[in-house]
């Protein structure tokens, strides 16, 4: 198939498209590739318009719908088209850094010498800027949930195969999020004044509060950004509904610590409002998580 050269801009939103359905497995809404790149999304729905006419994306309608990537795009950006949706991929951060490669196969390797752990890594993706020495974090997986953080000790572009000298290797539990969630969760309602929760954010020293209406149902979140706007436009007698986010990140607390991992690294925040029944019962963030993980070492 011949595929043609893309202009600068589409190349870059197909890209972020392809990873973004990589690490979600879900369509991807145009504002999360906004928020990728930093560009206008309205910049990101005109350049689907030609993306679509052109074959390389299809869009979902629904309340879940988005964009998703077709098998042109999965060419165009050098990624496998027979196996890529087939495969438990992982993403892959090289010197703490995001990438657009994916683990679809590890082995590990010297199981039986534990002062040489390593592991085989099969990937998709452009390996030419990978070096020798370079450190890696796989992961996590979504069957085995696995998590292997070490140093890249070869490369064979050829077989598209790494091999990883391992020093920390994690196997994430069945873990509820009501397990690790702060229940001690502060809320505000949604006709209360903006100086009422810039005087909660000073005393509890936090920076977001979910907004609750009459029920006791969650309706937005407030944060200290929305507070310093509100300042420097001179509202503080307005109320934090109309300063609101809508687009609250939340959890149910029967979910799996598993899916707040990949909500918080999909969305690339560092808190979810757990919630049940609409209602907000408690808040994990990533110290949360990583304190969790720490201590299984």
């Amino acid at each position: 198939m011949m595929i043609e050269k893309l202009p600068s801009t589409y190349a870059s939103i197909l890209n972020a498209l392809v990873e973004l359905y990589m690490m979600s497995k879900r369509p991807v809404k145009s504002r999360d590739i906004a928020e990728k790149l930093s560009i206008n999304e309205g910049t990101v729905r005109n350049s689907m318009v030609a993306l679509r006419a052109m074959g390389y994306i299809e869009s979902k309608t629904g309340p879940y719908g988005g964009y998703v990537p077709t098998q042109k795009a999965l060419e165009y950006v050098k990624m496998p088209t027979n196996t890529v949706f087939a495969l438990d991929i992982a993403p892959i951060t090289i010197n703490k850094l995001s990438t657009n490669l994916y683990v679809t196969g590890i082995e590990l390797l010297d199981v039986i010498n534990p002062f040489s752990n390593r592991a085989l890594v099969r990937v998709i993706g452009d390996m030419k800027n990978i070096r020798i020495g370079d450190n890696v974090r796989i992961g996590p997986t979504a069957n085995s949930r696995v998590i292997i953080e070490g140093v890249i000790t070869e490369k064979n572009e050829g077989l598209r195969e790494l091999v990883v000298a391992i020093n920390k290797l994690i196997a994430i539990p069945k873990v509820k999020v009501d397990a690790l969630m702060s229940k001690n969760v502060i809320t505000i309602k949604h006709d209360s004044l903006l100086k009422d929760a810039a005087k909660v954010f000073a005393e509890k020293k936090i920076r977001a509060l979910p907004i609750i209406d009459d029920e006791g149902r969650i309706v937005g979140l407030i944060t200290t950004s929305e507070i310093a706007k509100a300042y420097y436009e001179g509202n503080l007698n307005a109320k934090v509904g109309d300063y609101a986010r809508r687009d609250v990140p939340t959890i149910d607390k029967e979910a799996d610590l598993y899916d707040a991992m990949r909500l918080m690294t999909v969305n690339k925040i560092g808190r979810l409002i757990v919630v049940s029944g609409g209602k907000p019962v408690g808040i994990i963030t990533r110290t949360d998580i990583l304190q969790y993980l720490a201590s299984l070492d």
